[in-house]
């Protein structure tokens, strides 16, 4: 095997494995049957803080089927990813109130990185999709809101960062195909 052969298959090698560690999560309610939230449940934590109740969609509510029958419907609070750091992709949302006061917040070790104030006036009447609108790390949520009928949320995704691959393996795997190189050079 020659030279550059080599050191393509050790790159690539490389290159994988700091990358197999991302996964994504969608928290979606559906194996909730107590109707009690708990922290830790969908790998967040400060439930409590939400002061809403998971409940299914009722005959007269718009929904996406693809959200299934349950959701949560509250008014502010804020969540810890667990797994933290992670990227926040977004979730389904419908308000349901009149106030012009309503947003969610992003935060990555203490600072506010993203925040998002949306206007109560120009929502759709059915739950959407609502993208992040911020790609980097963050390891809290914060929703606000002051109506008395809250805002629906559902399917909250997001992703673990993958772990980067550390320094020193990387330094190794330089060495190891510098011992290599230079073996197969003196054996020549």
């Amino acid at each position: 095997m020659n030279k550059i052969t080599m050191a393509a298959l050790l790159a690539a090698a490389l290159g994988a494995a700091g990358a197999a560690n991302a996964t994504t999560t969608v928290v979606d309610f559906e194996n909730i049957h107590d109707w009690d939230l708990v922290d830790g449940y969908g790998g967040l934590s400060g439930w409590e803080s939400m002061s809403g109740q998971v409940s299914s969609y009722s005959d007269f509510e718009m929904h996406d089927p693809a959200t299934g029958e349950n959701r949560l419907h509250t008014r502010a609070g804020e969540l810890t990813f667990d797994q933290g750091p992670v990227i926040f992709q977004g979730m389904y949302y419908n308000y349901w109130g009149f106030d012009t006061d309503i947003s969610f917040s992003l935060f990555y070790q203490g600072q506010e990185v993203y925040s998002s104030t949306l206007d109560a006036a120009n929502q759709p009447f059915d739950i959407y999709w609502l993208a992040s609108g911020y790609s980097g790390l963050v390891d809290r949520i914060q929703f606000h809101g002051q109506s008395s009928d809250g805002f629906i949320v559902d399917n909250l995704t997001y992703s673990t960062a993958p772990v980067p691959l550390p320094g020193a393996a990387w330094v190794f795997a330089s060495g190891l195909l510098g011992l290599l190189l230079q073996n197969r050079r003196h054996s020549s």
